[in-house]
């Protein structure tokens, strides 16, 4: 029996994992925390299962903690070290996934249209993709969609700032802020590989663009909104957030 198989055992066994009485909170490298209804390691990845239904896989080097806490306390951040109130950890990850955040790898990054020789190799340095080769990566793509690459880059900009490992606190993933349903959609096994992430975007812009009629105002706040908030309104929500969002995605193209 391994380290990690023994820490789940008795993990489940405590009486503060049984029943509504804690929530768990993954709390991220970025600063970030979800409350999740439970998680699974699977080699260099945790598999944080959403309180609302699905799945979201992340690279074992981006969670730093899993903590019970009270479902009504606000997950915030990590508790203050010392503090009475404090709920105990969960089970530390096993020491692989230690070694994986001091050298996290290349990361995968298979090809995105099928042909021989056309795989981009994205290796990250301390944890970071270099800027240039995401952009280049991401140009390529939108092209071999049929969607403007300054559209792509600017929709890249505004939702991750090109931070391939973003997290929103709603469970967007990577580059293009894939929503769960939205990676399950496109068929992406791992929502922070550059290329899957891209890809699937792109693809996703594209639907909207196609559904409707190339208006860039609603493809990007179907994008971002949904497409049910854009059928109920009849165009662009009166959401402040979709709002700004189309703003300042369309600013940028006019750069």
């Amino acid at each position: 029996m391994n380290r990690m198989t023994l820490l789940l055992m008795l993990f489940l066994a405590s009486p503060a994992a049984v029943g509504d009485l804690y929530a768990e909170v993954a709390f991220l490298r970025n600063g970030r925390s979800i409350e999740v209804a439970g998680f699974k390691v699977t080699g260099d990845r945790v598999i944080l299962t959403m309180t609302g239904g699905g799945e979201m896989t992340l690279p074992a080097t981006e969670v730093l903690e899993i903590r019970r806490q009270p479902p009504e306390v606000p997950a915030v951040g990590p508790p203050v070290p010392g503090s009475t109130a404090a709920p105990d950890p969960l089970p530390s990850l096993p020491p692989a996934l230690d070694r994986a955040a001091a050298d996290p790898g290349p990361a995968p990054a298979p090809p995105f249209d099928g042909q021989a020789g056309e795989a981009d190799t994205l290796l990250p340095v301390g944890g970071v993709f270099d800027r240039e080769a995401l952009r280049d990566m991401a140009a390529r793509i939108a092209r071999q969609h049929g969607v403007d690459a300054s559209l792509v880059h600017a929709v890249i900009q505004i939702e991750s700032r090109y931070n391939a490992f973003a997290v929103s606190p709603r469970g967007a993933m990577g580059l293009m802020q894939l929503m769960p349903k939205t990676a399950a959609r496109f068929a992406v096994e791992n929502a922070f590989d550059p290329v899957e992430n891209v890809d699937a975007g792109v693809r996703y812009l594209k639907e909207l663009l196609e559904r409707y009629s190339g208006e860039r105002r609603l493809a990007l706040s179907a994008y971002n909104a949904g497409e049910e908030a854009v059928e109920r309104y009849s165009g662009i929500p009166p959401y402040r957030e979709t709002i700004d969002y189309v703003g300042r995605v369309l600013g940028l193209l006019r750069r």
